[in-house]
């Protein structure tokens, strides 16, 4: 999905009993468990590898990017998302919303919009526009996207096949374009 410009961010604040922490140096750990808690990894080993592989030398990057949400009664951390930099998406630099997640017992409770509202303000202060990737299986993460004014990417391989299906799942006011093409396409 993309964002051709950070202009009129959505705002949305956390609910009592939480904040958000920049990540820290040595926390890839944390990183991973909360990757893997949300669902993002089979297990903690495959989120390591990945946290390894993407930041291992960037982690001072991390600590101006990565958010971790923190549940202030147990100062547990139970969420996590990072603005991150995609220096060539479609020959352009745009900032990317990466690996966002909430633990699921945390799940329902109004906190991915503000997690995402502070990430996105903070691509602003290095970007000019976003982009982010998602699955067609996260509805619930898509709405929440297209009511942060991303939309479809149609570059990407099957893409009015998957945006077509997602219409018929979301209905949010982006996708109708879809919606029509879809009943039209209907016998």
């Amino acid at each position: 999905m993309i964002r051709d410009n950070l202009d009129n961010l959505p705002e949305h604040s956390l609910p009592s009993g939480y904040h958000l922490r920049f990540f820290r140096k040595g926390e890839a750990k944390v990183w991973a468990e909360v990757q893997t808690r949300s669902g993002n990894f089979e297990n903690i080993e495959k989120a390591l590898d990945q946290f390894e592989k993407e930041f291992a030398n960037r982690q001072d990057e991390l600590e101006k990017r990565c958010l971790f949400l923190v549940h202030d009664e147990s100062n547990e951390i139970i969420g996590s998302t990072i603005a991150w930099l995609e220096s060539d998406f479609q020959g352009r630099d745009h900032g990317r919303i990466h690996w966002v997640a909430i633990v699921p017992e945390f799940q329902g409770r109004k906190l991915a919009k503000p997690m995402l509202s502070k990430a996105m303000r903070l691509l602003k202060q290095w970007h000019e526009r976003a982009c982010l990737g998602t699955h067609t299986l996260c509805l619930k993460a898509i709405n929440m996207y297209l009511d942060f004014g991303f939309v479809p990417d149609m570059t990407r391989e099957r893409a009015e096949e998957a945006w077509l299906l997602i219409a018929q799942a979301i209905d949010h006011p982006a996708l109708e374009p879809f919606r029509r093409k879809s009943a039209c396409d209907l016998p």
